[in-house]
């Protein structure tokens, strides 16, 4: 299960943007439900060495995220707008200063994973409902078995107060197939003016200010690292359990229509990194990590 959000930050946005608009999806066509949402984005992330706070050497981490919509939202039953999308993500872990014994090596790790997004409103009322299901594949690609997959599932709801705001909460099932855990969240998105917007997705603040149709620019903060199942030495499951939360600066700028470059830096905090059995349990290694800076950099393709 990967912890790198951009797609959490995606569907969240689905919902706040879907809610937000002064037409209902009943009169008004998909293409003006989903304004200046990114239907496609690459990002490589790179978080400078982490040094351990109790063992010798650090970790590195080398990211690449590619998320795309499979399509334009399908309306359903008249007001149900439906998503699927399609992410691939690669994390390179790069271990130093360890000895030899240190269980978790230098790792290429990968997810592939399926999502369906889904928005619920009523004509006429200021109520709407969401829910996202996700399948995944995470893995080294040494030896792929049934501890390589999971499913995950979230849903809410939400109230529109007026234009400018939007409130919601929900809470997300992760992990069905491993260390299964519940996560609630309070949502809400304000937007403050015609330049500035403050949101709250769960765990996610942002505030951001777009002076223009060429820039923008964003303050952020978001939970990463992942979930992966590897074979170790001995040929047997394990799960790797990487945690962090990046917060950093963030600028946009248009390059050409509707494509965006984008770029950021921060710090990563809150980072550990854990090698236990499939299931979350009896742990081999439960490493904490000092902060380190992360430098980040993509392009998007902003919807419809």
């Amino acid at each position: 299960m990967t912890k790198t959000l951009p797609t959490v930050i995606w569907l969240g946005c689905l919902l706040g943007a879907s809610a937000g608009q002064q037409a209902s999806i009943s009169t008004a066509p998909p293409a003006q439900s989903l304004p200046d949402i990114d239907a496609v984005f690459g990002l490589y992330t790179y978080s400078d060495e982490m040094d351990f706070d109790k063992l010798n050497g650090g970790l590195s981490v080398s990211e690449f995220d590619l998320f795309s919509a499979l399509s334009k939202p399908i309306t359903v039953a008249g007001d149900v707008l439906l998503v699927p999308a399609f992410q691939y993500g690669y994390t390179d872990l790069d271990v130093g200063g360890v000895n030899n014994a240190f269980p978790i090596q230098d790792e290429e790790l990968h997810s592939v994973a399926l999502h369906l997004a889904a928005v619920k409103m009523n004509s006429g009322s200021p109520w709407f409902y969401g829910g996202w299901v996700r399948a995944e594949l995470a893995t080294d690609f040494q030896h792929v078995n049934g501890d390589d997959f999971t499913f995950d599932v979230a849903a809410g709801v939400g109230y529109r107060y007026n234009d400018r705001l939007t409130v919601a909460a929900g809470a997300a099932a992760l992990n069905f197939n491993g260390a299964f855990w519940v996560c609630p969240g309070i949502n809400f998105d304000w937007v403050v003016n015609d330049k500035t917007r403050i949101g709250l997705y769960g765990p996610m603040p942002i505030i951001s200010y777009t002076p223009n149709d060429d820039w923008s620019f964003t303050l952020r903060g978001l939970p990463g690292g992942g979930i992966w199942s590897i074979d170790d030495r001995a040929g047997d499951s394990k799960a790797i359990d990487l945690t962090s939360y990046q917060v950093g600066a963030f600028v946009g700028r248009k390059l050409v229509d509707k494509l965006w470059l984008n770029a950021g830096v921060g710090m990563t905090t809150f980072n550990s990194i854990e090698l236990t059995d499939p299931d979350g349990d009896n742990a081999i290694i439960d490493a904490d990590m000092d902060w380190s800076p992360f430098y980040q950099i993509g392009l998007s393709l902003r919807a419809w």
